[in-house]
Formats: structure tokens, sequence, C-alpha cells
């Protein structure tokens, strides 16, 4: 869907974590993933000085945002089972 000629191309901080909020929320309504409902939860926006539910994930938004802004390669994760069938997660 293209912008409206009026809407502006770019997104201030607060406005990219509302859509990627939203955009990981569509998700969760398609694949009902605890660790998605965790995180949304943490993520939900509120109107205090620390902008999310969770104090530390506005401040990793920020950093996150900076680091795109830089040209910061995107993190690769490799998923392996570990030895008692737990999924291990790899940087």
């Amino acid at each position: 869907m293209p912008p409206a000629a009026d809407v502006p191309n770019v997104l201030t901080p607060e406005q990219g974590h509302e859509a990627i909020y939203r955009f990981v929320a569509q998700y969760y309504k398609r694949e009902r993933i605890v660790p998605l409902m965790l995180m949304l939860t943490s993520m939900r926006p509120t109107r205090d000085e620390y902008r999310t539910n969770d104090p530390a994930a506005w401040s990793d938004w920020e950093r996150c945002v900076q680091e795109t802004l830089a040209g910061t390669p995107l993190p690769r994760y490799l998923h392996l089972m570990g030895r008692r069938g737990k999924m291990l997660l790899n940087a």
C-alpha cells in the first residue's frame, strides 16, 4: 500500500516502535507463541517516562535504532538442539 501524499515516509523512534509492536502483534495473532506474547507484554507502549511496560525495553529499542542508523550488520542466529533436547540460541 503506497503512503498517502501527505504522510511522511520517515518514522520517529516512537512511531517505529509502534510499527514493530503492531507487526509482532499481528504475527502473534496467527502463531500463538508464548515468547512472542511475553515480548509484546514488555514492549507495550505506555505514557510514562519508560515508554514501555518493561523499563529496559525502551533503552534496548533506542540502542537498536542507533545500530540501524549506524549501519551495524543484523545479528545472525543459529538454532541448535542441546543435549537435553532444549533449543539453544547462538549469536
